[in-house]
């Protein structure tokens, strides 16, 4: 079940939303998460995996097993970061008893090759527009890509059971991609970085479960996210504001909690 409540410190992080926008003080805003503590039953199994695109990639990724008849959790990570910053959440997931899939987006972690690298992208800019254009170039292939770790990991898991994803920063349009096609559980969005076209995409999706998460001062990302919670009509979706300008992975790793209080939330509404 889940209750109100934005933060473990309710009315200081109310004031907060207030002095912000008068839209994060609505009830609807915040729910509580469950209160229940999951101890882990087993050392996490951790696996380095790799895949083919339909395009003949080899992506790569790390497949935390959760119990066998358990639902699963693909991570998507941003344009900072690769699977690695997500190791702490799946270790928290697959504690819960989930299937998570950390993926290595092309051009990142171990999903490299000649042709694509971010890290080669960022050594031969020559300044600002060309990074972001190349980098525009390297995620035109992501779609393809996140569909592939989709279907890895809807083959691991039990038929029945249902897929969540989590994006951070630049991957939430991968994720609102992905539902277009497929039947998504629910969505967490860490600090999302979205364009006009996107947003509509989005508002164009059944309404499912979302997890929110922002950074009040970083203001692109906090008014999308203030958009995209007052347009989602599901019950169970949430949002949390912190202080600060921190991005996707970064505002996750700052907030110990945060990986725990996810898995918790997915669990519920994965169930």
């Amino acid at each position: 079940m889940i209750t109100t409540l934005i933060s473990p410190n309710k009315k200081a992080i109310i004031a907060s939303l207030l002095c912000v926008s008068c839209l994060l003080a609505t009830p609807a805003f915040s729910q509580q998460l469950a209160t229940k503590v999951v101890e882990p039953e087993q050392k996490v199994d951790v696996n380095e995996v790799k895949f083919m695109t339909k395009q003949n990639f080899m992506l790569a990724g790390k497949y935390y097993a959760g119990n066998a008849a358990q639902a699963g959790v693909l991570l998507l990570h941003d344009c900072s970061h690769d699977s690695n910053a997500y190791s702490q959440l799946a270790e928290k997931l697959s504690e819960h008893g989930l299937h998570a899939l950390a993926l290595d987006l092309r051009g990142y972690g171990d999903s490299v090759s000649d042709d694509f690298s971010h890290t080669n992208i960022k050594k031969g800019a020559k300044n600002i527009s060309s990074y972001e254009s190349e980098v525009t170039l390297l995620t035109s292939y992501w779609k393809d890509d996140v569909m592939a770790a989709y279907q890895y990991l809807r083959k691991r898991i039990d038929k029945m059971k249902n897929i969540a994803v989590v994006s951070a920063g630049c991957s939430a349009a991968q994720a609102i991609y992905l539902a277009q096609d497929i039947r998504i559980n629910s969505f967490v969005m860490l600090t999302p970085i979205l364009n006009y076209m996107e947003k509509e995409h989005f508002k164009n999706l059944i309404d499912i479960p979302i997890y929110f998460i922002a950074s009040t001062q970083h203001t692109s990302t906090f008014e999308t996210t203030k958009e995209l919670f007052e347009w989602n009509g599901d019950n169970h979706t949430l949002a949390r504001a912190y202080k600060g300008d921190l991005l996707g992975q970064s505002l996750l790793r700052s907030k110990k909690f945060l990986a725990n209080d996810i898995a918790l939330w997915l669990s519920n509404t994965l169930q």
